[in-house]
């Protein structure tokens, strides 16, 4: 079987009961499926939670704990006489002067509960809690850059599968035009040889052989790119994309650009693009965090509160202010305070260290602005150059096509040489592959100067 033919039959199958998707659709189904856009999106998450945290910082902190246990049996003990009608038990915890506390070892015969609750409620944190939601609101729109950042990559990704789908698409076609007019010269030729008539030589078949051979292999060439293309929008849009899938019918053409200057699009690059706002977002957020490092070794002032209960069945209750009984107790407290941390010699170093990793982010900053300038003025320039190169190969291409008919028609006619009819042949398909190779360069490096000014310049304006 022809390459030609196997070409077909192995696209065939993959297009005709195919989901075929548009550019937009394709970039919008991305977007809502893609495992690395959506990891994005959690990220993103994360740092809100952040922030959430930060802001909760003003809520009270504390520790409630609550235990029960086996008690001893305690006692106590008074030489003073029981006046009658007074309990006993009471009498002893009012006049206590000692215990049994002897037996306590041995005489396990109740039960003990303590609850304890503990609060602190900041006051003044001289500017650490203000500090920490600065850092957390800097942090979350630099991932949220970072998230457009990575769909705009994926959106890159996606114009340069959908249109690689379409240049392999156009080859095919432009060769299976091309290979009637070969086939017929092949024809002519074998019944000029076989017949011992006509201008044909055995050359003259080995020529037009060869032509065959380079044709076949730019059909297997264009195969192969058209299966990476839709394997390559399957990975793109995920597990869960369609098994059979393509692109449009519509043929490959050129995007309409507005024109703009180089400067404009240096100036939006400046502006715009996720990846300079995420860098630009980072160094307020590493100098938030350096600035809450600092502030951590300043005191806190404090409202601090406790609560405790406890009450074991088979241990009495001294009436004593001046007792401290932790078996029968019910006590609360309010009181205002100065927390204070005593590592301050780590903390400085910590604040250093975070200053220090501020002004890097802060000089990555200016290295990236830098090297987006180039992006753009690389990626501008190659758009303009694959622009030209249209403009010319298209003249190449008509007069390709008309050399090429020309040809066909003489040399059915007996009126050219095969030499002329495979130079027609090959001229054509040179300059038609090298048009459309033209127009998906043009339409790659408008996506890319797109990608670089974090913008579409296919539908932006100055």
């Amino acid at each position: 079987m022809k390459p030609l033919a196997l070409a077909c039959l192995l696209l065939i199958p993959s297009t005709a009961a195919a989901r075929t998707y548009t550019l937009p659709e394709l970039i919008s189904v991305t977007r809502k499926t893609n495992p690395g856009i959506a990891a994005a999106v959690q990220q993103t998450a994360a740092v809100q939670a952040q922030l959430l945290e930060a802001r909760r910082s003003w809520m009270p902190t504390g520790e409630l704990l609550s235990m029960v246990a086996p008690a001893p049996e305690i006692r106590c003990l008074t030489d003073l006489p029981l006046p009658s009608g007074t309990s006993e038990k009471e009498w002893r915890q009012e006049h206590c002067d000692r215990t049994n506390v002897y037996e306590a070892s041995l005489n396990l015969r109740g039960v003990f509960t303590r609850t304890e609750l503990r609060l602190v409620q900041p006051i003044y944190t001289f500017g650490k809690i203000s500090a920490g939601v600065s850092a957390a609101e800097s942090g979350i729109a630099a991932s949220r850059s970072r998230e457009q950042g990575v769909a705009a990559e994926v959106e890159m990704n996606v114009r340069r599968a959908y249109w690689t789908a379409k240049l392999s698409r156009e080859i095919l076609e432009t060769i299976n035009e091309g290979v009637s007019y070969l086939d017929e010269g092949q024809k002519t030729v074998e019944k000029d040889l076989a017949e011992g008539g006509g201008n044909a030589t055995p050359a003259d078949r080995y020529r037009l052989i060869t032509v065959r051979a380079d044709v076949d292999s730019r059909v297997l060439e264009a195969t192969k790119l058209a299966q990476m293309a839709r394997g390559g929008i399957r990975a793109l849009i995920g597990p869960e994309a369609p098994k059979d899938i393509d692109v449009d019918s519509e043929p490959l053409a050129p995007l309409e650009v507005p024109p703009r200057t180089l400067e404009q699009y240096e100036d939006q690059a400046q502006r715009d693009r996720p990846e300079v706002r995420a860098l630009g977002f980072l160094v307020e957020a590493k100098r938030s965090l350096a600035d809450l490092e600092r502030r951590k070794q300043y005191p806190d002032l404090v409202l601090m509160g406790t609560a405790t209960f406890a009450f074991t069945s088979s241990i009495d209750n001294p009436k004593n202010a001046f007792a401290n009984d932790p078996y029968n107790a019910l006590s609360g407290g309010l009181a205002a305070a100065v927390r204070m941390p005593l590592d301050l010699g780590v903390k400085n170093a910590r604040a250093v260290r975070l200053n220090a990793e501020a002004e890097e982010a802060f000089q990555r900053h200016r290295e990236a602005r830098g090297g987006i300038t180039f992006e753009v003025q690389r990626a501008h320039a190659d758009m303009i150059e694959a622009q030209q190169r249209m403009k010319v190969l298209k003249g190449g291409e008509k007069a390709g096509r008309t050399w090429m008919t020309s040809i066909s028609q003489k040399f059915a006619l007996g009126l050219a040489e095969t030499k002329d009819l495979s130079d027609a042949l090959v001229a054509y398909f040179q300059f038609r592959v090298r048009y459309l190779q033209a127009v998906y360069d043009f339409n790659i490096a408008a996506a890319a100067l797109g990608r670089a000014i974090g913008g579409d310049v296919a539908n932006s304006n100055p």
